[in-house]
């Protein structure tokens, strides 16, 4: 309780220092500002020039949504806030479900009385302190867990295909809103229909509400694909296509991008963990159909719950280990986290009821090392955490210069409305300048960048739009050379694009905790006569 309330007052009272970079993960800034952007009639654009698709839609949605009913004024700071609300109650609302799905698969042979009340105290221990405590992801990821999760408690309740015209909306909607807040949360649906379907295969009758189910998801879904394909010739996000290589295969170079991009060590050993255990509930479920039918499998609940979790972490984490290209965060496989605990409280479960031929003390020993354990594992997992955020505010408060919410407004002081400015991979550092800002990775870029810097025309198109300042990084003590040279390449074909500044366009230097310790610089930029 007192990790959540932390939590909560860093993210909605606090210093917004306090929560930045730290708890609010750099892309979050995206979606904050195309959503305000909206709102200022530049239409869903990062860079007020451009629409871009670069965005799962169902967040920015709420946002824009949330920003028109609490921040009439549309502040920076007031948007931020109102963004962070959003994310903390869908944590919240992911914390209930969690709860709900790992009472309802405990042994209530075994955990009973205060074992239960320990179990779920564990389970919220764990929540707040690893999955409520990441950064490291966009803000999309507590919606991708409230739906998923919330998916998952109705399956636990009603089973894989409860009948019913009302049944069928419900459990459509939900896989809308899943896909719509991440679209590469389609192994999940990929994964249930699977299933309903093997349910099926056995009794015709529950093909009309799978296909209920499919109607209406599809439903809700298409507006945005039309949209899409229509202004951007593909229902796949820009962000999406420039993060995976698919359909070409390259392991080494894709397990290079998960071990070393966003992914911190808890997250590789958590996603490992899941895909080794997901393989295994995999064989035993294989194995068992020697003795019974999938569908007679598939009937008990609990089982239908960790059935779908075990096929769509089987085909997420795989896709990850073959296709990724430019990053992989701790949001592309939430569920793995919940998946996990959900296991290890069914694993804990069995042991303790074996153990219960040796009496009643010794099952409730297994349950209270199960929950130990457990507990020592987030408190490792919280040091590593408070690490980090005493490192980043010791330098924020005592020196000052590595707050970038405060570097955000002195780009804003130091430019004008008409001024354009390109850079990299600065989500919450752009929202937080508040200008025109070029996204510079393509993340939250359209097609035809990508086109610009295929055919090396890089410098043409800042000079089409007009852009006036750079921002950049440099190592810290490296001064700003005569005729810097900086270049940016494109994830799709490898193409490298240069561009240069001089020493006497420097504008402003700022130190950042980025890549471990660099100077940003905001400069300004002439484009060259050709």
């Amino acid at each position: 309780a007192c990790l959540l309330i932390m939590v909560s007052y860093a993210l909605l009272v606090a210093e917004p220092r306090f929560s930045a970079y730290v708890l609010v993960g750099d892309d979050a800034g995206y979606y904050f500002a195309i959503a305000r952007n909206f709102l200022l009639g530049h239409g869903l654009s990062f860079d007020r020039l451009h629409e871009t698709n670069g965005f799962n839609p169902l967040l920015t949605a709420l946002l824009i949504g949330t920003y028109r009913l609490f921040v009439h004024d549309l502040s920076v700071i007031g948007c931020y806030r109102a963004g962070l609300m959003v994310t903390l109650l869908a944590n919240l609302g992911s914390l209930i479900l969690m709860i709900r799905l790992v009472g309802g698969l405990l042994d209530e042979q075994v955990f009973t009385g205060a074992l239960r009340r320990l179990a779920v105290a564990a389970t919220t221990l764990y929540f707040a302190g690893f999955i409520a405590l990441k950064s490291n992801y966009g803000m999309d990821a507590p919606l991708v867990s409230l739906i998923g999760l919330a998916y998952l408690d109705r399956v636990r309740q009603h089973g894989l295909v409860p009948r019913g015209a009302l049944a069928a909306c419900v459990d459509g909607a939900l896989f809308a809103l899943l896909f719509l807040a991440r679209v590469d949360s389609l192994p999940f649906l990929v994964a249930a229909f699977a299933l309903m379907a093997i349910l099926a295969l056995r009794d015709r009758s529950l093909w009309a509400p799978i296909l209920g189910r499919g109607i209406t998801s599809v439903a809700i879904a298409v507006p945005y694909l039309l949209w899409s394909a229509s202004h951007f010739g593909s229902w796949l996000p820009v962000s999406a296509r420039l993060k995976s290589r698919f359909p070409v295969v390259d392991l080494p170079a894709s397990m290079s991008v998960v071990l070393h991009s966003s992914l911190n060590p808890a997250d590789l050993a958590s996603f490992a963990l899941a895909f080794v255990v997901s393989c295994a509930t995999a064989i035993w479920f294989f194995a068992a159909l020697r003795r019974q039918p999938a569908a007679e499998l598939l009937a008990h609940h609990r089982l239908a719950v960790l059935a779908v979790l075990t096929a769509y972490l089987l085909m997420r984490l795989t896709y990850m280990a073959m296709f990724s290209r430019l990053d992989v965060q701790g949001s592309y496989a939430i569920l793995a986290h919940a998946f996990n605990l959900l296991i290890a409280s069914r694993v804990a479960g069995v042991l303790a009821k074996h153990a219960g031929a040796a009496g009643t003390a010794e099952r409730n020993r297994i349950g209270q090392l199960a929950c130990a354990l457990l507990v020592l594992v987030t408190l490792v997992l919280v040091v590593g955490k408070s690490r980090v955020i005493q490192r980043t505010w010791g330098t924020t408060v005592s020196g000052g210069s590595g707050d970038e919410i405060a570097l955000g407004q002195a780009i804003h002081a130091k430019t004008t409305a008409s001024d354009v400015i390109y850079g990299g991979a600065y989500g919450l550092l752009g929202f937080f300048a508040d200008r025109a800002w070029i996204n510079g990775d393509g993340v939250a870029n359209t097609p035809e960048y990508q086109r610009v810097l295929e055919n090396g025309t890089l410098e043409s198109y800042l000079a089409e739009n007009r852009v006036s300042q750079l921002v950049f990084l440099r190592p810290p003590g490296v001064p700003l050379s005569q005729g810097m040279q900086l270049q940016v390449r494109s994830e799709l074909n490898g193409r490298v694009n240069h561009y240069s500044v001089a020493d006497s366009a420097s504008v402003l230097d700022w130190f950042s905790l980025r890549n471990g310790g660099c100077t940003v610089s905001l400069a300004r930029y002439s484009a060259p006569l050709h």
